[in-house]
């Protein structure tokens, strides 16, 4: 009864497929037509138990035990479905194989895409955790820097700063840059007249602060400013976690 229903549905010898838990009409259209655009085409028809034609406005809440039918002459023939394959039963079984194939390979993919996902989030999420905790602690640093350099050279019941400073944080690169100018009218600091002067006040702050996680380089200048480059060692750190 349901070849006959389906038979004036297509409008012609119809091939059907026994629905399955978990298809889809686009999996049932290509499974049977080799596409997966065919689920609206008139001659594409569903049947309930019943061998009524479902609207295809429901396509997307199929149930167990429905067919699928088409006309046997748009039963695509591949290497997998022999043009033999053009009973009920056949198409069923064959089917069935290839939902369980392609639910267990969507279902793989689906695993992977995942945990790649995760695993990619998670490390995103950690690095960047890194590069703001590396920020936070050199610009503590910096200012901690600043702060000590600045209080010999504050004079008694003056509050003028006693230099202008500056701080440069480069996280992806573990990077710190101070940086140090005379304020006012006074000449200090400044590496032309008191080179010595300025590197052995940055030895001894550096020293004073007593983190050994960043290591001072050289002095340059840049206009106006000294720039004291002081670089994070994050293998230290790494070391100092074991």
């Amino acid at each position: 009864m349901v070849a006959t229903s389906a038979g004036r549905a297509t409008a012609g010898p119809a091939v059907c497929y026994t629905i399955q838990p978990g298809d889809t009409a686009a999996l049932i259209s290509w499974r049977m037509t080799g596409s997966l655009h065919q689920t609206y085409e008139p001659w594409f028809q569903i049947v309930d138990g019943y061998a009524r034609v479902v609207p295809k406005s429901q396509y997307f809440t199929l149930q167990a035990g429905w067919r699928a039918c088409i006309p046997s002459s748009r039963l695509a023939v591949t290497p997998n479905r022999p043009h033999a394959l053009t009973n009920a039963s056949s198409v069923a079984s064959g089917g069935v194989l290839q939902a369980v194939a392609a639910s267990i390979a969507a279902g793989a993919w689906l695993g992977v895409a995942v945990l790649v996902v995760m695993l990619l989030s998670h490390e995103g999420w950690e690095h960047l955790r890194r590069r703001k905790a590396i920020a936070r602690t050199l610009k503590r640093f910096g200012e901690r820097f600043v702060d000590e350099f600045e209080r010999p050279l504050m004079m008694p019941g003056c509050d003028e700063p006693a230099v202008e400073s500056r701080l440069c944080v480069i996280p992806r690169r573990q990077r710190l840059e101070i940086m140090l100018a005379p304020a006012g009218r006074r000449r200090y600091p400044n590496l032309t007249d008191h080179r010595s002067n300025v590197t052995y006040d940055a030895d001894r702050i550096v020293r004073l602060l007593k983190d050994e996680r960043i290591v001072d380089g050289q002095l340059s200048g840049r206009g106006k400013w000294v720039v004291i480059a002081c670089h994070f060692d994050i293998y230290l750190e790494q070391r100092g976690r074991k």
